[in-house]
């Protein structure tokens, strides 16, 4: 007996955590926070990074000299302002840095800003849903302090993240410059990166109070409302003057003259968005203090329509929950579209004042007839309209992922259903809810080509193309959710829906391969807001799709579920 006391006694107990454990471990709120997101902040640090690496190679390849990129400068200034505004500003072109920001500088807060909403609207909302916050807060740490050390942990990760990204922006400078003053200073390479980490942190201040108020899903719709409306206004208001009409409420617009990798330095614009950013966060976190926990506005009665929660079979109860989400993500695009095709007439007055501008055109987008109301779609919505599905199917597919990794899935499988029946039904409700969400789209599009005199059959055609591309990325997350993998299947989706956008749109800017390009199902659209479909490009995003759903119902069969 005394043998064993002995042995208890000498177990030594902390009474407090060490540095390292309140910075980067579980000894505070901060530090599981910057835990649970290292890997994330590494990974998008490396691959922001990466970009600007394969962007300063491929100028060092095509244009190594100071007349080579004279002569690019000149060829840019012979485009319409419409293109050009399309294209984004060309400043300072004729170095590295210049060429890095027009190319890849404008676009990197969007696909990171992304984590940032994601992680935002569920830093406290999520907890708060699952229970586990009431535990908590129930510690001396109290409601205040758990907000401010999320939103504090947050912007840790993204500040590593951006410095990452800097350094190899820094290195990209000394390893591809061919002309003198490519070397991109690191402080250059900081200040451009703070702008990005800042955008970001925007977008998430808005996903974190509206969070709050309505819940994480919503919340996290409203800050991709406001990340991705911003982009789109500030991006394509050159192509729809409805668009340009919104710019001043873009904080992309307000932001665009600070460039450091350009050589142009606009500070005040960044320290108001930070500052605007700062009062959100504060505004969220006195919310949550002076909020019951996990409550939420009574949203439910007044959001988007959807079917009737049911529990009829596994297929009802998944498009139950996902369909009102599948409805948002539909109205968002569409009204994206809508604000693009409405501004078909105008943009055909535009090109009336321009002579010669047909063959210009012509000859960029071969077989494209420009003055058709759907070229207009498929100049400013097909590439990000299609990123935007992707990225609704990963999110479905994270609704899928959420009976196991929430252990529901263990009450349903209980029952006679059987594993592979509960799967296939699951998957299934997934992809429909991809259609939902082009079918509503479509649906607000193809009225108001209409109305401008274009054929409404083409974009509403060009929709279902978009709901096949949409689902081959569900059936991508489907496959590791069946192979045992739940918890990564979203955030793999998302990844590759976001690789493909990349590829499609820089990989020839990056003078990749063709072969490399290819790979990027955004390739094999076709033109389909014009009526012109790719038959084998459709077939190859089936494969996906179709291949993903069963191969993750063979392997959910022969598995032991997670928690």
């Amino acid at each position: 007996m005394t043998a064993e006391a002995a042995r208890f006694v000498a177990i030594r107990i902390e009474p407090q955590p060490g540095v390292a454990a309140r910075l980067t471990g579980l000894g505070s709120v901060f530090g599981k926070t910057v835990r649970d997101g290292r890997l994330i902040a590494l990974a998008l640090g490396l691959v922001a990074g990466g970009i600007m690496l394969a962007g300063g190679a491929a100028m060092a390849a095509e244009w190594p000299d100071l007349p080579s990129r004279l002569a690019l400068i000149a060829s840019l200034e012979l485009l319409p302002p419409v293109l050009r505004g399309l294209l984004g500003d060309p400043i300072g072109l004729d170095r590295l840095g210049g060429f890095l920001s027009w190319r890849f500088g404008h676009v990197a807060p969007v696909l990171l800003g992304i984590w940032s909403v994601l992680a935002m609207s569920g830093a406290l909302a999520a907890e708060a849903k699952r229970g586990s916050l009431d535990v908590v807060a129930s510690t001396p740490v109290g409601r205040r302090g758990i907000a401010i050390q999320k939103v504090l942990g947050h912007a840790a990760l993204v500040a590593v993240a951006m410095l990452i990204a800097a350094v190899l922006t820094s290195v990209a400078g000394l390893a591809f410059g061919t002309v003198p003053g490519d070397e991109i200073p690191l402080p250059n390479a900081l200040a451009a990166w703070t702008l990005t980490g800042v955008l970001m942190l925007a977008a998430g201040s808005v996903a974190f109070v509206a969070a709050l108020v309505l819940g994480r899903t919503r919340g996290a719709a409203v800050g991709a409302a406001a990340l991705f409306g911003g982009y789109l206004v500030t991006s394509y208001s050159s192509l729809a003057p409805s668009l340009e009409a919104l710019e001043p409420l873009s904080w992309f617009a307000w932001t665009s003259g600070h460039r450091p990798l350009a050589g142009t330095w606009d500070w005040a614009p960044v320290l108001v968005l930070a500052a605007l950013a700062a009062a959100l966060y504060a505004l969220g976190i006195v919310a949550f203090e002076r909020r019951d926990i996990g409550a939420v506005a009574g949203a439910g009665r007044r959001g988007l329509p959807g079917l009737p929660a049911g529990s009829g079979s596994p297929f009802v109860r998944q498009l139950a929950d996902r369909v009102a989400d599948a409805i948002g993500w539909g109205i968002g695009i569409g009204a994206y579209g809508v604000l693009v095709a409405s501004s078909a007439d105008a943009f055909v007055e535009m090109l009336d004042q321009m002579p010669g501008i047909d063959d210009m055109i012509g000859r960029i987008y071969p077989g494209l007839d420009i003055r058709d109301p759907s070229a207009i779609l498929e100049l400013a919505f097909v590439a990000f309209g299609s990123l935007l599905v992707g990225l609704a199917g990963a999110g479905f597919v994270a609704g899928v992922a959420s009976d196991e990794n929430g252990r529901r899935i263990d009450f349903v499988l209980s029952t006679q259903l059987t594993r592979a029946q509960w799967f296939l039904a699951t998957g299934l409700a997934a992809f429909t809810a991809v259609a939902v969400t082009t079918l509503v789209a479509g649906s607000l599009i193809a009225p108001t080509v209409s109305a401008v005199g274009g054929n409404p059959i083409d974009p509403f055609l060009g929709s279902a193309v978009l709901a096949l591309y949409g689902c081959a990325f569900v059936g991508i997350g489907l496959a590791l959710v069946g192979l045992g993998a739940p918890r990564l299947a979203a955030i793999t989706a998302g990844a590759v829906s976001i690789a493909s956008y990349l590829l499609g749109t820089l990989g020839n800017a990056l003078r990749l391969p063709e072969w490399v390009i290819d790979l990027s199902l955004s390739e094999h659209l076709g033109r389909p807001m014009s009526g012109v479909f790719d038959p084998a490009g459709l077939a190859l995003m089936v494969l996906p799709g179709a291949g993903g759903l069963l191969l993750g119902a063979w392997a959910f069969r022969r598995r032991d579920l997670h928690g």
